[in-house]
């Protein structure tokens, strides 16, 4: 991970961060003297802003990319707990809490954030606790989404959990086009998958057949929600509940094994 990217300047981080709703009303004095305690760093794809166990000594505020935040269980499998893109602080829990990382936050574009040392930043929101208070709503935010996914594993059918998944996805990270709205942060399927707590086949399925009903367009790590409505029809289990059977590659009265509705093969649960 390299600091400080060439060609940065001091008034271009100040141009950023008060573009940010985190500093809103902030006095630029007050933001160039944050950016002077701070450090820049750039993260190529791939690569990580810190690991799990780390000590936290700052936090980091995203400045350009996606960052995904990763969790290891006890067998070694990879968990995505949380999607952050521009504007969003990463590692505030465990700087608060003065613990080590809970988790690794792993570059899945090419990133670029400001490194903020802990004693610096409490500094700043004593001194401005307008920005102390948001910050804990995007702490009560981020803990209202955990138990909201938690309960959805618990009660909702994989479709409506793919759905929501990709509807909050189009809304935090959304950028409109004409084909309708994409998801500016690359995910794979698997990423998908392990959002919404499923596997990898019944997700890539799933997109398969939304595809086929002119709802998404699939492409290498991007998806664009066509018909956004639908999508979100399905993830409150509002009318239409599923694209039509014509359109799913399937005749009506086929005998299928597959039930379509749960994303499940009868007799398997998710």
């Amino acid at each position: 991970m390299e600091q400080r990217r060439p060609g940065t300047t001091e008034g271009e981080l100040l141009e950023v961060l008060s573009g940010y709703p985190l500093f809103r009303g902030v006095p630029r004095e007050s933001l160039r003297a944050l950016i002077h305690m701070g450090v820049e760093r750039k993260c190529p794809a791939g690569r990580f802003l810190f690991l799990e166990g780390d000590p936290a000594e700052g936090v980091y505020l995203l400045l350009e990319g996606y960052v995904k935040v990763v969790q290891t269980d006890v067998s070694g499998q990879e968990v995505v707990a949380q999607v952050a893109g521009p504007g969003e602080p990463l590692g505030l829990i465990a700087m608060f809490a003065d613990s080590p990382y809970p988790a690794s936050a792993q570059a899945v574009s090419p990133a670029r954030a400001l490194w903020l040392p802990g004693e610096a930043l409490r500094g700043f929101l004593l001194r401005h606790p307008e920005v102390a208070l948001r910050l804990l709503r995007v702490l009560a935010e981020r803990l209202h989404e955990t138990h909201r996914r938690l309960l959805e594993v618990s009660i909702l059918r994989v479709e409506r959990r793919l759905a929501r998944v990709l509807v909050r996805l189009a809304s935090r990270l959304g950028q409109r086009t004409e084909e309708g709205i994409a998801v500016a942060m690359p995910l794979s399927r698997e990423e998908l998958a392990e959002l919404c707590g499923t596997r990898l086949h019944t997700v890539s399925r799933l997109l398969n057949r939304w595809q086929r009903a002119g709802w998404v367009r699939l492409g290498r790590r991007r998806i664009v929600l066509r018909e956004p409505h639908a999508l979100v029809a399905l993830a409150e289990e509002l009318e239409p509940r599923e694209p039509p059977l014509a359109l799913t590659g399937r005749k009506v009265g086929e005998g299928k094994t597959v039930d379509d509705r749960r994303g499940t093969r009868p007799g398997r649960t998710e």
